[in-house]
């Protein structure tokens, strides 16, 4: 890595834009950056990290300590590093997050940070990224390092590599984890772990199924399961214990399987024993049953014999039935036809008189004395020549009626019309009345308003005047109060500038009582001495113990020159609010701020009545315009109610004499009916039925003539028949259904005799029932006995069975389940063996280390070995470092193997590096810093990286361990690095000629580079 140009705007102490040219600070090899406590050297450490990395070292990382508090507003923190890294030239462009002014209205936002990166080829530019993620894996890639490496390696920050040096074992370590890459050892640990919980649970499920498997074989043949299952000795003999007990039940099995064979041969032959005696007796049974069945028909006989003669007389009426049901069916509709016309013929007007006696028609049967020779048929002929007549009168007249109502409806309308204008004219005249009387009282009322809304210019002027003078009394309030802090402060920069130049006296008087002793610590042997010349000093000047050096006075001055530029300024504050406060005095004298306000507040009460009237006065006047507007309209709107009423009435007048003409022509023709749409229901409705009973008499008639051709053919048919007369005949008629049972009866008859004679001549009966009767009963209780016996056998062989095959299937699935174990109980103890070794819990590990641990160890001696080198030349190998385990000490505090102590040559003790003067630390710490980031950047890949900077620590040193640390940074500075050093220590300056001064004003700080030595 190097570094090319550093730019810098409002970023820490920088308000403004400051530039670090490294090409001509590093052209030494070796450069100072100083100046004032506070002015900012480390911030330019700080800018090459967040140009880098977007953060900086330490408690400093903070976006809201980045952005200057001198940087004038809305000028936003920015870096610009041009570095080249592995050979590519980047310019990385770093803004971090920061809140800005808002651009509309007032308050602050927050703007999100930004990266740019472009690589600088020769002959042109070329964008790479402005993606964070993007350009922190960049960086890591070509640095091959993070930031917390990258602070340690290269920018050895204040105090950090002491810290180091002293902190315990346990915090060492976790320095060196983020500094060394040991994942993948930590990952193998947590998986080792993981792997061993893993194969710990697969084998306590194999357990698990083991167990179960053994339970259920226990349950199948009724023992015991046995004990300590979880010990592999017991697992071992699983095997041979289910194989006894797998060979018990296969010889229980074949045992029973014999006994089953001999009860099913006698059940079989009892069975067939049986079935004979059932056979025997079921064959007598059933020749016992047809004999007497068979004498029992031959008793009915002669019933069957009656059957047969009823059923040839029913079948010879069959062939009558037709004819006398169509006499029956004529005379039936003959009937029906002579009450329904003469029942509608009564019913007819009494002006149509058909019947010959109308009054015998209300007893019962009356009708039926009625003949067709009685009636006048004449009298429906005449009757609905008359109604049509009468109808046609009636329907001519219909469009009278219907004018008529129309003209009524007119009339109605007309008279509606007349009452709505009566009840208009009413409501207007009324209108007429009150629309004066409002008038003017709304006058009166907009008279008032105007007359109080005309002093509303006048309340205005007083409500501003009053306003003014508030804010007056307010400011000179507000003002006293500063006053008084003002000059509290002034006193209190007075007392410190005055105690602060006190200070100064004091250092200087100091200082040049030992002037000689400071002249005497610049002297050399045999170089003459700057006052007498003299290249002996045989008695130099010793300083005393409270001397101070130039830089002390230097601080002491400057922070008096400080403190007095805090007095004067606080002074001018002071004379300042004075003013102000004489300026305000002279406007509002010693007007209070609740008088003053208790004027505004009624100036605002004026001002609001004013403008509450003028308003009200504009609405009155808007009032009164509608008023004027309303009268007119009821004058005009009472003329037009006059006029409508005169055409109304005369219209009405009109009306009436011509519905009174159509009243006259109506009910002449209208008769007794109520309206001539009544009279022509009720004629159409007559005409109707007079023609429904003609054409119902005609019906009659015809019915007459068919019941006298019926009976002619029945009597015809009668005479062929074997019956004497027509009621013989119909007393044997029968149904379809009874001929169809009556036959069915004697054909049964006849089916029932003959199968019983066929059975009682039988052969087999009749050799059957001449046998012994047979004992059924004996034979089945005989036969149910065996059949139990052989019930059981078979019951206890099915159980027998189900046993050995449930144990033939268990016996295989533990063999699997006990080889399932085995490998799994095998590659765990394995694992737990690999655990504990790795975890530094095994009986195998001297050291007791995690592997992780062992590897930082590891890494901890290289660096102790690299620190070594340099400590023994800036020590003249009096001091060296020893790396420090538990075996060594005892004490956890090296149990992780990352212990230190400090060999002093001198006394051949081991020290802690506690007890290093400050001096000795910066330089012990120095190394072992330098020596770690030796190894860091050999673990990084051999990363070159050809800057390094060390972050203060020189003051604690005498000249004589000063020039041996810059031996040893010139030792790095021969090796091609470029070695930067911050500081203030004044012999630095004289003897580093680069130099970069960083100087603190009031407003901020600047950078210059310098290039001149200093004598």
């Amino acid at each position: 890595m190097r570094l090319h140009r550093l730019t810098m705007t409002a970023f820490g102490p920088f308000p403004h834009t400051v530039s670090v040219d490294f090409e001509a600070l590093t052209a030494d090899g070796l450069f100072l950056i100083h100046g004032d406590t506070g002015a900012g050297k480390t911030t330019i450490l700080d800018g090459i990290c967040f140009a880098l990395y977007g953060s900086v070292p330490g408690f400093r990382d903070d976006a809201k300590s980045l952005h200057s508090q001198h940087a004038a507003v809305g000028v936003g923190p920015r870096v610009e590093l041009d570095v080249t890294l592995t050979n590519r030239r980047l310019l990385i462009s770093r803004s971090p997050e920061w809140m800005r002014p808002r651009r509309r209205g007032s308050g602050t936002t927050r703007q999100q940070a930004l990266i740019e990166i472009v690589e600088q080829l020769p002959d042109r530019t070329e964008f790479v990224t402005r993606d964070h993620r993007e350009a922190a894996d960049l960086i890591r890639a070509e640095t091959g390092l993070d930031v917390q490496q990258f602070c340690q390696v290269v920018l050895l920050p204040q105090g950090g590599f002491a810290r180091f040096l002293q902190a315990s074992a346990d915090d060492r370590q976790g320095l060196l984890r983020r500094l060394f890459d040991i994942e993948i050892f930590t990952r193998a640990e947590g998986w080792l772990a993981e792997h061993r919980t893993q194969l710990g649970q697969q084998e306590r499920a194999a357990l698990g199924t083991i167990r179960d498997l053994t339970q259920r074989f226990a349950e199948v043949v009724k023992v015991e399961v046995p004990a300590d299952l979880d010990k592999p000795d017991t697992l071992s003999e699983l095997d041979a214990w289910a194989a006894v007990h797998r060979n018990r039940a296969a010889d229980l099995v074949e045992a029973l399987a014999q006994n089953m064979a001999v009860g099913t041969a006698e059940e079989q032959r009892l069975d067939q024993v049986r079935q004979a005696a059932a056979t025997l007796a079921g064959q007598q049974r059933e020749y016992q049953a047809a004999v007497q069945q068979r004498d029992e028909l031959t008793t009915r006989k002669p019933e069957r014999d009656r059957w047969k003669r009823q059923l040839d007389s029913a079948r010879a009426a069959a062939t009558l039935k037709p004819y006398l049901d169509q006499v029956d069916r004529r005379h039936t509709d003959l009937d029906l036809l002579r009450r329904t016309t003469i029942e509608h013929l009564a019913s007819l007007p009494a002006d149509v008189a058909v019947l010959p006696d109308r009054i015998a028609l209300t007893v019962p049967d009356g009708g039926d004395a009625v003949d067709v020779a009685d009636l006048d048929v004449d009298a429906l002929s005449r009757a609905e020549q008359t109604r049509t007549t009468q109808l046609r009168a009636a329907e001519a007249a219909i469009d009278s009626e219907a004018r008529r109502t129309t003209l009524r409806g007119q009339r109605t309308a007309v008279g509606k019309k007349l009452e709505d204008l009566a009840s208009r004219s009413e409501k207007v005249n009324a209108r007429l009345v009150e629309l004066p009387v409002e008038h003017a009282e709304i006058t009166g009322r907009r008279e008032q308003a105007l007359a109080v809304a005309a002093d509303r210019e006048a309340a205005e002027l007083r409500l501003d005047e009053a306003q003014k003078q508030a804010k007056a009394c307010k400011r000179r309030d507000d003002l006293t109060a500063q006053l008084a802090t003002a000059e509290e402060e002034r006193r209190t920069a007075v007392d410190r500038h005055q105690a602060a130049e006190a200070r100064h006296l004091d250092v200087r008087q100091r200082r040049l009582a030992g002037m000689a002793a400071e002249l005497a610590g610049e002297l050399r042997p045999g170089q003459p001495c700057g006052v007498c010349g003299s290249p002996e000093h045989p008695e130099p000047a010793q300083a005393a113990a409270d001397a101070v050096s130039a830089a002390d006075e230097d601080h002491a001055k400057t922070e008096a020159g400080e403190l007095l530029d805090e007095r004067r300024s606080a002074e001018i504050t002071v004379e300042r609010i004075k003013a102000q406060l004489n300026e305000v005095t002279e406007t509002v004298g010693d007007l209070t701020a609740a008088h003053a306000k208790s004027t505004v507040t009624e100036a605002r009460k004026a001002v609001r009545a004013a403008t509450e009237a003028t308003k009200l006065a504009d609405e009155l006047g808007t009032h009164l315009e509608t008023l004027d507007v309303m009268l007119a309209d009821q004058h005009r709107e009472a003329a037009d109610i006059g006029r409508d009423e005169a055409v109304a009435n005369a219209q009405q007048a009109a009306l009436t004499a011509q519905i009174n003409e159509l009243d006259e022509t109506i009910d002449a023709v209208r008769g007794q009916d109520k309206t001539l749409r009544v009279r022509v229901t009720r004629l159409t409705g007559e005409i109707a039925e007079v023609r429904t009973a003609a054409t119902n008499l005609g019906q009659w008639l015809q019915a007459g003539r068919e019941l006298a051709d019926a009976h002619r053919e029945a009597q015809h048919h009668l005479h062929l028949s074997e019956f004497a007369d027509t009621v013989a005949a119909r007393a044997a008629a029968l149904t379809d259904p009874e001929i169809v049972d009556l036959q069915k009866r004697i054909d049964a008859f006849d089916g029932e005799y003959h199968q019983a004679a066929g059975r009682a001549q039988d052969p087999t009966l009749l050799a059957a029932a001449h046998q012994p009767s047979p004992d059924v009963e004996g034979s089945e209780q005989t036969y149910q006995a065996a059949r139990l016996r052989a019930t059981e056998l078979h019951a206890q062989h099915g159980l027998a069975v189900e046993q050995h095959d449930r144990l033939k299937q268990l016996g295989p699935d533990l063999v699997n389940a006990l080889a399932q174990w085995r490998p799994i109980r095998a590659e765990y103890e394995i694992a737990n063996r690999l655990a504990q070794l790795v975890e530094g819990k095994s009986s195998d590990s001297g050291t007791r280390m995690t592997l992780s641990t062992y590897v930082l160890t590891h890494r901890f001696r290289h660096v102790v070995t690299s620190a070594n080198t340099r400590l023994g030349q800036v020590t003249h190998n009096r001091y060296l470092l020893r790396h420090v385990t538990e075996s060594d000490t005892g004490r956890r505090a090296g149990r992780n193997g990352l212990g230190l102590s400090v060999v002093d040559a001198w006394t051949g003790q081991e020290r802690r590096p506690a007890t290093l003067s400050g001096g000795e630390t910066f330089l012990v710490s120095l190394c072992l810093a330098l020596g770690l980031s030796d190894v860091v950047l050999a673990e990084a890949g051999g990363t070159q990286l050809g800057s390094l900077f060390v972050d203060e620590g020189f003051g604690t040193l005498d000249q004589e361990a000063l020039d041996q640390v810059l031996d040893a940074l010139d030792g790095l500075r021969s090796g091609g690095r470029t070695v930067g050093l911050v500081s203030h220590v004044a012999e630095l300056r004289r003897r580093i000629p680069s130099r970069l001064y960083v100087r603190k004003t009031a407003t901020g700080s600047t950078v210059a580079v310098e290039t001149q030595a200093i004598d």
